[in-house]
């Protein structure tokens, strides 16, 4: 896990990510990319380094926010800074070196 950091989102709405973006660009971050649904079936690591698509679409009314690459400390001060924005509460997560080559739907499932 040597590439940049990312913040990844799935299934917010514009106004939602639109919210977010402005945060981030308040302390300095770049925008978060977008997991597109025709992506959720593809490994996080086709997802985070291709530009790669499935055959079939993810359905799922969770959301999430994923952390890639980035230390500890940087997603824990992320996360109270999007809690005292009062930002939609997604479920978070952390791609590790392991959980990197799982698929992003079953990491969606393990979030319920």
């Amino acid at each position: 896990m040597d590439k940049e950091p990312k913040l990844l989102v799935w299934n917010f709405t514009s106004e939602e990510k639109e919210k977010l973006d402005c945060l981030l660009k308040e302390i300095g971050a770049p925008p978060a990319s977008t997991i597109d649904r025709s992506r959720g079936h593809l490994t996080l690591r086709e997802i985070i380094h291709s530009d790669g698509r499935g055959k079939d679409c993810l359905e799922s009314t969770e959301k999430l926010l994923l952390f890639y690459n980035i230390p500890q400390r940087g997603v824990f001060f992320l996360i109270d800074v999007f809690k005292k924005a009062r930002l939609t509460q997604p479920f978070y997560a952390v791609v590790t070196e392991h959980s990197i080559e799982r698929p992003f739907s079953k990491l969606l499932a393990g979030a319920k």
